[in-house]
């Protein structure tokens, strides 16, 4: 009679013949068996991936409307100078401070109004004994731009913000408002031209325009009055003091239209 152990060896020493002989036939079998005849290859399968945009045609429309004046942006340097340790920032907070109580005195709210980065700039002497430049005083300079919405008070904000000694410089930049009726005109003059070089481009291809799928504002800022597109709230300086009798509303979009084959 065998043990528990001996019986559980036994079986494993006959497990590992089997699982020997099983494993040599499987490899005689490989090396006797006739060379496989070559096939030709199974045909490409199309496979379509769920990410992908839907079929249609991308076409880019633009139009142009003038129209009066609906925003405007006021943008104005203000300017502290003094010798080496002189507080120059503080002085600087100061007319910042002083100006804004004055530009809210006249109704402008303190979500209208934007303060941009300080600037310092040293100035520069030539100093004999040790060779070379040395810095004897700052200049400080911070730009504030302020959001009108009724342009009727321009004038007066204008003319309080100059009487004040510590304005170095100002500009203003009109566009039309994106709620007016100015902007939807030429955003719907716009959809409406890239839809006819789609047409153009569907009939050039035997295909049947579909409706938008989507549309895009490329460029949906308006022009400024008198000059190129600015980035941001502050316009170059220059330009008119006053409001313009009429601008260019100017919209740009991207629409896709989808396609289907010609009954």
């Amino acid at each position: 009679m065998f043990t528990p152990f001996q019986k559980a060896m036994l079986t494993l020493v006959v497990v590992g013949f089997a699982a020997v002989s099983v494993v040599t036939w499987a490899r005689g079998s490989t090396t006797s068996a006739p060379a496989a005849v070559a096939t030709d290859p199974a045909p490409p399968v199309l496979v379509l991936s769920q990410s992908a945009p839907p079929p249609g045609i991308i076409a880019t429309g633009e139009a142009s409307v003038r129209a009066a004046p609906g925003e405007a942006y006021l943008a104005f340097a203000v300017q502290a100078g003094g010798p080496v340790g002189t507080d120059v920032a503080g002085q600087l907070q100061t007319r910042v401070e002083r100006l804004l109580a004055k530009a809210r005195a006249l109704g402008v709210q303190d979500g209208d109004i934007v303060l941009g980065p300080l600037q310092f700039q040293p100035q520069f002497t030539y100093d004999p004994g040790k060779g070379g430049q040395k810095v004897i005083a700052f200049n400080a300079y911070q730009q504030i731009a302020i959001e009108c919405d009724e342009i009727d008070g321009m004038p007066a904000l204008i003319s309080e913000l100059m009487k004040d000694d510590a304005t170095s410089a100002l500009s203003v930049r009109y566009s039309p408002s994106t709620e007016g009726p100015a902007y939807r005109i030429a955003r719907e003059k716009a959809i409406a031209d890239a839809r006819a070089q789609a047409e153009v481009t569907a009939a050039a291809a035997g295909l049947k325009l579909g409706p938008a799928i989507s549309i895009t504002d490329i460029r949906p800022q308006p022009s400024p009055y008198g000059g190129a597109v600015t980035t941001g709230k502050f316009p170059v300086v220059g330009g008119p003091g006053f409001p313009p009798a009429e601008i260019d509303t100017y919209i740009r979009v991207q629409v896709q239209y989808s396609v289907e084959p010609r009954s």
